[in-house]
């Protein structure tokens, strides 16, 4: 057998023939050795005895530690993606047993299996019925080459089709390992650090500061040859240094007690190290990804700014609030990198460096933190809101707001940390950094020369007791059972009743031993119901989004048959659209079960909400948060209330209605509208919202029904814009802005509007032009200077020519960029059924090519840039038959000269070309064509027509 060469019985042979079967082999012995020796030597006996050729090193290393292997991209394949190609590729019905199993790996029960939660035992399981035992003899080598193809296969046709040959080639345990390499998790009970000391004692280090895998196999071939430590280079991921976590501000100082101390306000944003290269760069993550799409935005920002052709900086990619002037809250940086991918909103990204590793030609990590960054304020020049620098004496500092607290200071006592500490948690931040300022940069260092201070780490946030009302199935060793609970708070009842329906409000798993939560768990499963979304509704008296995030497996069947649970968290609340409550916490955890309480006596929403606004988005007081407050009791809600704090005023819209009796009305521009907020911008509360309106004589609704008349928005996202977006028109909140600023109803223009029905699109067809410019309204200078703006910048040319780069690396796949084509087929070509056909299946062909070519195919005249006449040879078609055919309002875009009218022999000969042709000698326009005054004022006096208007 393979494992008697594993343990130094066989025979040594060259990596590249290496058969998979041995590799397995290892793996089953490390995870069924207990201790850490005898996985490692079990693992140096495999190296031994194996890998003896150059590339044999990598080729076996990339399987072991496939987690670290960059030189392949991502699968895109997670549990349940892969399970539906291993379907696929088996050719198994979505509706057997074994397809169910693999779909729902993590539940328990007959359908999945004693392996639930585990996705590679339960694949296993299936491919052990189709492929039996007997291995086909992969390699190494073979096995590296299929999984390159793999993760490099655009589609998820590719990935089955692969799946398939791989199935062929191996038997059911070595696809169990396959798949567990494809997840990145081969769970072997030993550490990376284990396995590259065993490979070579300066193996960790020569990864810190490469995190290039292949190049540690490759430098590394001789384990008896120590390797000098390689220094950092521009252009290849480091390792990050770590800070080690405290409990609190004194734990903090007595670690550093007599070095100089840096305090730094901790970001919560993306960890990134940009490499500049001259006019290169890489933007490394903490796991030594690059992400490009920050380059579409910080670029010219980077390079314009850094002073020098080479550096390396350490810092964090936030997102820049300019409304609010801070930076944006906690979940902001995912929204603004996926915009970025989209070359989109690049403009709000901000990049704060706190420390600088290489300059010039030199590295400078062994140098102290406090040269550093000295260096940094010479390399780094700042712009605000965009490229910012922490230092305590300038740099991000100099740009605070006034009266707002330094964002890094040299601390001089314990009081001092104490003291920035808590302005911080006040000011919503993360937390805060201590440094020790005669430091040297370690890559991966975690030894204390920084630390981190957090609000969870020194206090948790008040007990709220919820009520579980669903849950969720586990992995791994709670695979098969429910191991989060999906919780709610009640919705306030009236007096001396119980709560009727209950909102969700976030999903907790953690702070309960295996022993409490089997409990829980036992208690609950007679009334647990399984939910098939989107086959069942859920249950009437839960409130919920059916978010996929929050999406239950199963639901309590009704609330006085569940548990209320006490759960903490960070001091911080979020904003949600996952969960049906207004707000969500942060990493939630269950610090007790309620066994003591019944369930009706769980928190409701509205006390929840007066809890955050009273201590301003946090779900603690001040005097809860410092060095001394270990042994204090938690402020709880219960004990908030039993105080009689006054309530506040709460966002939520169908929570609390706001008070407009003291309200003084000063215009009645508003009378007779009822005005509905589907969000407002971040500058604004919903109370002064409503409040504007009624200064103005309007009135406002808390629902969205039949006698609203205006709905408003800030943003277009939400699942109430979405629903505002049924009920009709959609208008910007600059438009009750700029009413109240200049005391006079406004018109209702095509810029102020985030979404426009039907009807009031053919209203606005006849009054306002392709660029918003009315054909009836007069213009003041500053709409003349924002119209030509708009069309000046209709298109951003480095957004075009980054994509077209991206996608179009041959010509023929951008030939008519730019070119939207509308297709007019006379009235004569459809009167004859074959001639019909005919015309209808050369214009289907010709979309396509137009297509394939970069453009676009409009059904909207206003957006065309040619309109093409379609014919026959038979039928001779001449302009002014293709202009009586359009109403009056559509005659006005086609007189226009940029609009080209052309035959279809146009495209048939641009598709033979190969090339786009100038349109001239194919225009069906005559060369002196011109608009006449009558004509002119007809066109713009006419009847909307029945063409739909986008404009908007």
């Amino acid at each position: 057998m393979a494992t008697s060469a594993v343990d130094g019985g066989g025979s040594s042979i060259g990596g590249e023939d290496i058969k998979f079967s041995v590799m397995v082999s290892l793996f089953q012995w490390i995870q069924k050795s207990k201790s850490s020796a005898q996985k490692r030597s079990k693992f140096r006996k495999f190296l031994d005895a194996f890998c003896r050729k150059p590339q044999d090193n990598f080729a076996a290393m990339r399987l072991i530690l496939p987690g670290l292997d960059r030189e392949r991209g991502s699968y895109g394949l997670k549990e349940h993606v892969l399970a539906t190609c291993l379907i696929d590729a088996l050719a198994m019905s979505r509706d057997s047993d074994d397809a169910r199993r693999l779909l729902n790996w993590r539940k328990g029960g007959p359908k999945t299996g004693s392996n639930a939660g585990n996705f590679s035992l339960v694949a296993a399981e299936v491919l052990q019925r189709r492929q039996g035992m007997a291995s086909a003899g992969l390699t190494i080598k073979e096995l590296n080459e299929f999984l390159d193809h793999l993760a490099s296969s655009e589609n998820r046709a590719e990935k089955t089709s692969i799946l398939s040959d791989l199935i062929r080639k191996t038997n059911a345990q070595e696809m169990k390992w396959i798949i567990m390499i494809i997840l990145k998790d081969l769970k072997l009970g030993i550490s990376e650090k284990s396995i590259f000391h065993e490979f070579h004692p300066d193996a960790e280090d020569l990864f810190n500061v490469t995190c290039d895998l292949k190049l540690v196999c490759e430098k590394l071939r001789d384990r008896s040859q120590r390797h000098k430590r390689q220094d950092i280079e521009v252009g290849k991921a480091v390792r990050p240094q770590l800070a080690l976590r405290v409990s609190n501000a004194s734990a903090a100082w007595k670690k550093l007690h007599g070095k100089e101390v840096v305090v730094e306000c901790k970001f919560d944003g993306d960890r990134i190290q940009i490499h500049k290269n001259n006019s290169d760069l890489n933007f490394f993550s903490r796991n030594f990804l690059d992400h490009q799409e920050y380059a579409h935005g910080m670029l010219d920002v980077i390079t314009q700014n850094i002073l020098v052709d080479k550096c390396i900086l350490d810092g964090e990619m936030l997102v820049w609030d300019a409304s609010m002037n801070r930076f944006a809250e906690f979940g902001s940086n995912q929204e603004i990198a996926k915009a970025a991918r989209e070359g989109l909103d690049s403009d709000r990204q901000v990049y704060i460096a706190f420390d600088i590793l290489y300059v010039g030609d030199t590295s400078v990590i062994h140098r102290s933190l406090k040269e550093r960054q000295e260096i940094l304020q010479e390399v780094v020049k700042p712009i605000k809101g965009r490229l910012e620098i922490l230092v305590p004496n300038g740099g991000l500092n100099a740009h605070r707001p006034s009266g707002e607290p330094c964002w890094s200071i040299i601390a001089h006592s314990v009081d001092d940390v104490d003291k920035f500490f808590k302005e911080t948690v006040e000011n919503r931040d993360e937390g805060i950094v201590l440094k020790d300022l005669t430091s040297k940069w370690e890559p991966s260092d975690r030894s204390g020369k920084w630390l981190k201070l957090k609000p969870e780490y020194v206090r948790a946030g008040s007990d709220l007791d919820v009520l579980i009302i669903g849950g969720y199935y586990g992995s791994g060793r709670h695979g098969g059972e429910v191991a989060q609970f999906l919780v709610g708070l009640a919705e306030r009842p009236a007096p001396n009743t119980y709560p009727r329906r209950f909102i969700s409000f976030c999903r907790v798993g953690t702070g309960v031993s295996d022993e409490e939560r089997n409990t829980i768990v036992t208690r609950l499963k007679p009334y647990f119901r399984k939910y098939e979304y989107p086959k069942q509704a859920p249950p009437a008296f839960y409130q919920v989004t059916n978010n996929a995030k929050e999406r239950p497996d199963v639901w309590v069947e009704s609330p006085e048959k569940s548990i209320i649970v006490s759960i903490t968290s960070d001091i911080r609340t979020i904003r949600t659209e996952v969960f049906a409550a207004p707000y969500s916490l942060r990493f939630p955890r269950i610090d007790r079960v309620r066994y003591d309480k019944p369930w009706h006596e769980c928190l409701d929403v509205q006390s929840f909400v007066d809890l955050v606004h009273s201590s301003n988005g946090t779900t603690q007081r001040e005097a809860d948060y410092g060095i001394g407050q270990d042994h204090e009791p938690k402020a709880t809600i219960r004990s908030s209330r039993k105080r009689g704090k006054k309530n506040v005023s709460a966002v939520p819209s169908h929570f609390v209605q706001t008070d407009v009796s003291h309200i003084k009305g000063e215009t009645s521009m508003f009378s007779s509208m009822v005005f509905y907020f589907a969000n407002v911008p971040s500058s604004h509360t919903l109370d002064s919202m409503h409040k504007m309106v009624v200064e103005h004589g309007g009135s406002f609704s808390m629902n969205l029904n039949n006698a609203v008349t205006h709905c408003i928005a800030a943003e277009n996202r939400g699942i109430k814009f979405q629903a505002a977006k049924l009920h009709g028109d959609v208008i910007h909140c600059s438009w009750l802005f700029d009413c109240c600023l200049q005391k006079r109803l406004l018109p209702l223009q095509p810029k102020y509007f985030l979404f426009l029905s039907d009807s009031t699109k053919r209203k606005l067809e006849a009054e306002v032009d392709e660029y918003s410019d009315s054909f009836y309204s007069d213009l003041s200078v500053k709409d003349i200077r924002k119209l030509l703006s708009d069309i000046e910048h209709s298109e951003y040319s480095k957004t075009v020519e980054y994509y077209k780069k991206k996608y179009c690396p041959k010509d023929k796949w951008a030939r008519f960029h730019g070119c939207c084509i509308y297709f007019f087929i006379p009235e004569q070509c459809l009167k004859y059924s074959d001639c019909k056909a005919l015309v209808e299946l050369a214009t289907r062909r010709m979309k396509v090519e137009i297509s394939v070519g970069g453009g676009k195919v409009g059904g909207n005249l206003c957006h065309a840039t040619h309109v093409v006449v379609m014919s026959l040879p038979d039928f001779d078609v001449n302009f002014n038959e293709v202009l009586n055919s359009f109403s009056e309002a559509e005659k006005h875009v086609l007189y226009n000269t940029k609009l080209h009218v052309v035959r279809a022999r146009w495209l048939e000969d641009s598709f033979k070309e190969d090339q786009k042709l100038h349109e001239d000698s194919y225009s069906l326009k005559p060369s002196n064509f011109q608009m006449s005054i009558s004509e002119k004022r007809k066109a713009r006096n006419a009847e909307p027509s029945a063409s739909k208007f986008k404009h908007a």
